[in-house]
């Protein structure tokens, strides 16, 4: 096995949050055009939201460790 490598492991998180942002914004669009009805985008939205949040505080924090 590979040895865990820290800029890997930044560049996987920034990948997995730039996916989850641009899902999210998929997901307005989808709203807006009234292709995804409220109770589907509401569940979905927060679903991607939280998983954007969780992605960029463990991205912060890694920054903030790798700094160090």
């Amino acid at each position: 096995l590979e040895k865990w490598n820290p800029q890997s492991a930044l560049g996987q998180l920034q990948a997995k949050l730039e996916a989850s942002e641009a899902e999210s914004e998929a997901q307005i669009e989808q709203f807006l055009a009234q292709d995804l009805p409220l109770e589907s985008f509401l569940e979905s939205f927060c679903q991607s939201r939280t998983r954007s949040h969780i992605c960029r505080t463990q991205l912060e924090k890694l920054q903030e460790l790798l700094q160090k």
